[in-house]
């Protein structure tokens, strides 16, 4: 496996000196990429460094604002960037999903959502404060009022009635509730379909274009270098072995085939009927010669 590289926590990722692919010149190494920087991307990312310089480290919020200021030209980003605004195209055969729990997007309740009236989103989230925000309008048919919260995993003193915590905080969280709900499983329990989280966005099609090669090969490196991953990962957390290697193997999905924008297509479709949102779009474009 192709080392991941120093300043993971939210420094950029150095271009790494014995990677594989450090001889490519492929045209995505012109580019300019960013991802977010939980464990889950980490099998997207796989070696992704040494082919095409330093990736940009961010929480999905901000993410968002550097794909909308030109700062960076593809990332790892959330999908509601996407349903925001349609030039961006999503680059084809990798994202991050989930087709049932995902254990890592997680909505901590005192108290059943149903009677939930103040509940806390992770100020780092854009896709899942959007889901949180659909299931509570759609399936439990409710209107809390919703207040940003830092992603602190320390949710022993929550004074709210519910929070939702993304990414490696919430694999981290304390807890003394009642078990938290775990918002894909939710999603495919309502609807039968996996729920994307994250997936490859480029500002348009010829970026989407360059970066697919290069991608594309992170992503079966990543693929092949799961237990590893999820061992390195583990050690970085401090959390259990077996349990990270479950959720890199079981929980997640990093395809983007048909069924997952079957799913994407359907959160959209809620994302625009939000009472507090804006209107939707047209899930995002990809190249016509090269999609799924």
């Amino acid at each position: 496996m192709d080392a991941l590289g120093a300043g993971w926590d939210g420094q950029d990722l150095a271009p790494e000196l014995s990677g594989r692919a450090g001889d490519s010149c492929d045209a995505g190494a012109m580019l300019r990429y960013g991802s977010v920087p939980y464990l889950n991307a980490r099998p997207l990312l796989d070696g992704l460094a040494a082919e095409v310089g330093p990736i940009r480290m961010a929480v999905p919020s901000e993410l968002v604002k550097l794909l909308r200021a030109g700062e960076i030209d593809v990332a790892m980003a959330p999908v509601v960037a996407a349903f925001e605004d349609p030039s961006l195209c999503i680059v084809p055969g990798a994202a991050v999903a989930a087709h049932g729990p995902v254990e890592s997007v997680l909505l901590f309740c005192r108290k059943p959502p149903v009677e939930c009236a103040v509940v806390g989103l992770d100020t780092s989230s854009r896709t899942s404060a959007a889901l949180v925000r659909v299931l509570f309008q759609d399936r439990w048919k409710t209107s809390p009022t919703f207040v940003p919260r830092a992603p602190d995993p320390d949710l022993t003193q929550l004074d709210a009635d519910a929070a939702l915590l993304i990414g490696d905080p919430a694999l981290q969280a304390r807890w003394v509730g009642p078990p938290p709900v775990d918002l894909a499983a939710e999603w495919n329990a309502w609807t039968g379909l996996p729920f994307v989280f994250a997936a490859w966005l480029a500002r348009d099609a010829q970026s989407a274009a360059e970066a697919e090669g290069p991608l594309r090969r992170a992503a079966a490196r990543g693929k092949r270098d799961l237990d590893e991953l999820a061992d390195d990962g583990a050690r970085d957390l401090h959390l259990d072995v077996g349990r990270m290697r479950h959720y890199l193997h079981e929980c997640l999905s990093f395809d983007f085939d048909a069924t997952d924008r079957a799913g994407l297509e359907r959160f959209r479709s809620h994302w625009a009927g939000l009472r507090d949102g804006p209107g939707g779009a047209a899930v995002p474009k990809m190249p016509a010669s090269r999609r799924n």
